[in-house]
């Protein structure tokens, strides 16, 4: 859920002038569902900065700090020092598109790892973002069947990986063609018993709908919390032998709860809304931003706000463009 908070002082918050309460809980951090996060945008680049607390005074004078930060000492600095909010999106399959997607934050500070039982596979995680590369370790440990060490770079991962040998590789997908993988089809199986599994990471959800690839015959993007990532191992009712089942085959299983049509075909959640709340969602659907949707429908861009926040509790979306697919389903 976003929910614009109105009553505070603008000259107090960073560049965009909002603060939103968003429910991407993130348990490592220690943050909770009724946190505050800012939105700061800054010479073309911009991030989601979760702010720990619900107090709106103390969200905002963390806000200025972090915005402060990112104007004197720039964006590396400012991502080395603040947790940010993030999209990870792991890319099972190609065509059709089934991929699984997850929202983390940033762990600015190294952490203990938990004692893997001698039988767990290894995981070899590929990141060059400190921040990412933690939080992943944390989602992976989280799978008691699997052990994870992760590298910062290319020829460490290379080096880790001929002398420690993985069950499975997860590498941002931007590195792969550095260590000689082809993730262009999803998952893949890079020597008997190893498979490589590519993520992409994004500032938000509705950067991750635009980001996915044309033309594949079909899409299914499936959210999983941060503690499931790789859930498709787990949903196919037995670890997988990654010598000898097919990569593609454990992916579909997965998501064959999402493959079943559903009753309402989306009706059932859009009747929650009110005629007003109806309005504004056919016109997001058309690709109209708020002051567009403010002024067809005679309101103020404050109230389009309000009527969002209530749209997207109703459906049970967290972000605009998952409200606009449920609303073209029904």
């Amino acid at each position: 859920m976003e929910a614009t908070i109105e009553p505070l002082d603008k000259a107090a918050l960073p560049v965009n002038g909002r603060l939103l309460a968003r429910q991407y809980h993130f348990p490592p951090t220690g943050d909770t569902d009724k946190d505050l996060a800012a939105r700061i945008d800054h010479g073309g680049t911009g991030y989601w900065f979760p702010l720990k607390t619900a107090n709106l005074d103390a969200a905002a004078r963390k806000a200025g700090r972090i915005h402060e930060v990112v104007l004197k000492q720039g964006w590396a600095t400012a991502c080395r020092r603040f947790s940010r909010e993030l999209i990870v999106s792991f890319e099972w399959c190609s065509n059709p598109i089934l991929w699984t997607y997850t929202t983390i934050h940033t762990l600015v500070a190294a952490r203990t790892s938990r004692h893997a039982p001698s039988a767990a596979r290894r995981v070899i995680i590929l990141e060059q973002d400190a921040g990412i590369r933690r939080a992943l370790q944390w989602c992976v440990s989280q799978h008691p069947q699997f052990t994870v060490l992760a590298c910062n770079s290319p020829g460490r991962f290379l080096h880790v990986s001929a002398t420690q040998p993985p069950a499975l590789v997860l590498l941002n997908r931007s590195l792969a063609e550095r260590v000689g993988f082809d993730l262009s089809k999803g998952m893949t199986t890079l020597k008997p018993g190893v498979l490589a599994l590519g993520y992409s990471v994004s500032v938000d959800g509705d950067q991750m709908f635009v980001s996915t690839p044309g033309g594949a015959s079909g899409y299914l993007l499936k959210r999983v919390p941060p503690t499931a990532i790789l859930e498709p191992f787990a949903s196919a009712g037995r670890p997988p032998n990654f010598g000898r089942d097919d990569p593609l085959e454990i992916a579909r299983s997965s998501f064959k709860e999402l493959l079943r049509p559903r009753p309402d075909g989306g009706t059932r959640t859009v009747a929650r809304l009110t005629p007003r709340e109806n309005d504004v969602l056919a016109l997001l659907s058309k690709g109209c931003v708020d002051k567009e949707i403010a002024q067809a429908l005679g309101l103020s861009v404050w109230t389009v706000h309000g009527h969002i926040k209530k749209i997207f509790e109703r459906m049970r979306v967290r972000t605009r463009t998952e409200a606009v697919v449920r609303y073209l389903e029904k």
